[in-house]
């Protein structure tokens, strides 16, 4: 039947629809005397009553100190609807209100949830990423930063004269800014055999920077990986989850 349908399409379910139906046909009864036309449970159809009563569907009056059940026209779904129109136009005008107010609740999960991803490729992209480290040393006035190298000698075979140039211009930067650089470096021949922490900027100048060479800048919240292959490529991490783990890690490094 249509009018299931378009019942249902105003939140009713199914036996409230039959019950509605029913008592649209009766009359005025009391809810055992609509129970047993249906053949439901009592209890079960005195609830439904309640709430179709509540939505202003179902009129209740009281015969000999019973409830009965009415629907005195067919007007009532006209007025319910009415009011449904009524309720859903004045929060949407109002929703402007409270738009602001709702994207504060997920901001801050969004930012403690999910890191900010930046790549950065070839040599004008890890220029950028340099650039992005002091940037970010300056605007937050960090008087100090870590810096993980590895140092192998395989590695420092074929530095890369642009990226090295670039880099060597951050170290210099940061130096004249004060600003320490706490470097673990993993020394080695072909592969890292050993770690030693050193923290003077001028010994930093000739770091490998090819043959897969690996930087990984801790500035603050932020980490910066960088790998020195043929085509280089970095990557920025705005996570303070994984900034504050990579400074427990570094702090708990047994060096020489």
């Amino acid at each position: 039947m249509r009018i299931n349908e378009y019942l249902n399409n105003l939140g009713l379910n199914d036996n409230e629809i039959d019950i509605f139906l029913w008592v649209f046909k009766l009359g005025s009864n009391p809810a055992s005397t609509i129970a047993n036309y249906l053949n439901m449970e009592r209890t079960y159809v005195y609830k439904s009553l309640i709430k179709l009563t509540k939505l202003n569907l179902v009129y209740e009056t009281s015969k000999w100190k019973v409830k009965h059940f009415y629907i005195p026209d067919s007007d009532v779904l006209e007025k319910f609807i009415t009011k449904k129109i009524e309720k859903y136009n004045f929060l949407k005008e109002d929703f402007v209100n409270i738009q602001t107010e709702l994207e504060q609740y997920k901001q801050p999960l969004y930012n403690s949830s999910i890191p900010k991803i930046t790549i950065f490729d070839w040599n004008d992209g890890i220029e950028n990423l340099y650039n992005d480290i002091y940037d970010n040393v300056l605007k937050n006035s960090y008087i100090s930063i870590k810096l993980f190298s590895t140092n192998t000698l395989e590695a420092q075979t074929s530095l890369k004269f642009e990226i090295k140039e670039n880099r060597e211009k951050l170290f210099k930067k940061l130096g004249e800014k004060k600003v320490t650089v706490d470097t673990y470096l993993w020394n080695g021949i072909s592969t890292m055999e050993e770690i030693v922490k050193i923290t003077q900027i001028e010994n930093l100048y000739n770091l490998p920077a090819s043959n897969s060479a690996i930087n990984i800048f801790v500035v603050g919240r932020v980490t910066y990986i960088v790998i020195y292959k043929k085509n280089p490529f970095g990557i920025k991490l705005d996570s303070e989850d994984l900034a504050w783990a990579m400074h427990f890690l570094f702090d708990k490094l047994n060096v020489n």
